[in-house]
């Protein structure tokens, strides 16, 4: 009886943690650190960041590890109902802690890969709620339509920057001109993002050198301006016909 009492309280803890906004809140705070220190430190020159990055890295992942656990043990994780219910969940649970323990190793271009958590940030229930449904009145439609291209466009600015990091860790030291640091290979993406003719002039270097730095490319141009560029047409074009 002690052993399911300490489990119950173990399980309440859990709970009340994981309903608390406040946890919410600071946990999304943090992946932001984690995602700036990052980006620092794949800038070139001294800071304390780029100094300490794997420190601040290493203290953000052992709280991350918390924060997954709490999660976790969060839900009724004895009840199958609940599991098989919440499936969704727990599968975005399971992707976190394999982001999260991946990153613990100590290479910088491994460790890095922190960087993903911050699409947790943008489908996290707290921040996709303030992204409404188009209204009914004109203004309303315009508003809120705008607030969805935003978001959208939000979307598209971690999707670049997540490509940036792994651009210069994995292409800055043998094309600095296009990779060297974050804001060349930004530049360099919205390159290949805006014009699909400009594809083959960041790809032929990279191609001789990587025979699989294709994907890379193309998967970049394909997700970002086949899918993502296309959702801001349709989002106008389901505007315009609300307004008709």
């Amino acid at each position: 009886m002690a052993k399911i009492d300490l489990e119950s309280r173990f399980y309440n803890i859990c709970t009340k943690t994981n309903d608390n906004l406040s946890f919410h809140l600071f946990s999304l705070a943090l992946i932001l650190f984690a995602s700036f220190v990052i980006g620092i430190s794949v800038l070139p020159g001294d800071s304390f960041f780029s100094e300490h990055a794997y420190e601040l890295k290493l203290f953000c992942s052992i709280y991350f590890i918390f924060e997954i656990m709490v999660r976790y043990f969060g839900h009724s994780v004895w009840d199958s109902r609940s599991i098989v219910g919440d499936k969704f969940s727990y599968t975005g649970i399971y992707i976190d802690a394999v982001i999260i323990l991946i990153s613990l190793l100590p290479y910088a271009l491994i460790s890095n890969l922190l960087v993903l958590r911050l699409f947790r940030f943008l489908a996290h229930p707290q921040i996709t709620q303030y992204v409404p449904k188009i209204s009914i009145t004109n203004i309303a439609k315009i508003k809120f339509t705008t607030i969805r291209i935003i978001y959208i466009g939000s979307v598209l600015s971690v999707i670049s920057f997540v490509y940036a990091v792994a651009g210069v860790n994995i292409f800055g030291a043998e094309f600095p001109e296009y990779w060297g640091d974050l804001v060349t290979a930004m530049f360099s993406l919205s390159g290949i993002l805006l014009d699909g003719a400009t594809i083959n002039r960041y790809l032929m270097p990279l191609q001789e050198v990587y025979w699989w730095a294709w994907m890379y490319v193309c998967s970049y141009f394909i997700i970002g301006a086949l899918i993502i560029l296309n959702l801001v047409i349709a989002v106008i074009i389901d505007m315009l016909k609300e307004r008709e």
